[in-house]
């Protein structure tokens, strides 16, 4: 991701099916807040690493990536005790939410990019748990539950952690 796309991205978070999801924490202006953490990360001001998804080359949405332990509060909150490395990611483009895309370029991302960055074999995803679509695509995806992990600082506080090994994306790219 660009500075350049952040006006893109900003259309994105003001969409009410990304809203409702990420505009979770009360105490700070969204989507400034957003725009904000990745405008650090594109300057390197912060660890995580920011991507536009393309399907056949038109923008529909983001994905980040960071290692756990980069981020110390939220490492504290998911207390994994091994490393590994999060995701985060949204569909921007309503007409495409539900038509299985969202499995699929996870998959993609986390062969062809995530696990071979980080050189880590555990990825997490913690959505919400009233986020009921999300985890059923995590699920698609090859994501299975770890646990319950509470996030004070947010609006729907429960979040249910989701994990997939490296050699369980392998296994099932069979």
């Amino acid at each position: 991701m660009r500075e350049e796309d952040l006006g893109l991205v900003r259309t994105w978070l003001l969409r009410p099916h990304v809203r409702r999801w990420y505009d979770d924490v009360a105490t700070v202006p969204y989507p400034d807040d957003a725009i904000a953490d990745d405008l650090r990360a594109i300057r390197g001001e912060d660890p995580t690493d920011l991507y536009v998804i393309k399907l056949d080359g038109r923008p529909i949405g983001e994905i980040q990536s960071y290692r756990i332990d980069d981020h110390p509060e939220y490492a504290a909150m998911v207390a994994l005790g091994r490393p590994a490395f999060g995701i985060d990611l949204f569909i921007g483009e309503l007409e495409l939410i539900g038509r299985g895309h969202g499995p699929a370029l996870i998959r993609a991302f986390l062969r062809d990019v995530a696990f071979r960055r980080y050189g880590l074999d555990l990825c997490v995803i913690g959505p919400s748990r009233g986020n009921a679509a999300a985890i059923r695509a995590y699920e698609k995806a090859g994501f299975r539950f770890l646990k319950n992990y509470l996030e004070p600082d947010a609006r729907e506080r429960e979040h249910y952690l989701m994990e997939l090994t490296r050699a369980e994306l392998d296994a099932g790219e069979l």
